[in-house]
């Protein structure tokens, strides 16, 4: 998964953890529909609300990964950094605000 990631930007990461809760939370919309049972689409929508719940607080690490290496930094080129997304190492190139 690493060599997946390798090397991307922050933005990119944040609107992929974005993308995922708001994946989770339409396909638990479309699966209140499909299942019949009240047991199932309770069962379902907190696994899904779970999933969505995740995404958006990977992103908020991201974003707060992103943001230490910013403060942290005094010189104006990028820097390649590595935060965790979902579990895994991920090298981020960080680019540092101008002054």
């Amino acid at each position: 998964m690493t060599m997946i990631f390798a090397a991307i930007d922050p933005n990119t990461l944040k609107n992929l953890a974005l993308g995922v809760s708001g994946a989770s939370v339409l396909i638990a919309i479309i699966l209140m529909k499909v299942i019949s049972s009240v047991v199932g689409k309770v069962v379902s929508t907190a696994v899904f609300v779970a999933i969505a719940f995740a995404g958006y607080s990977q992103r908020a690490e991201i974003s707060d990964c992103v943001d230490k290496v910013k403060a942290q930094a005094s010189s104006s080129a990028t820097i390649d950094t590595t935060c965790t997304f979902f579990g895994q190492d991920v090298d981020v190139k960080v680019p540092l605000p101008s002054k």
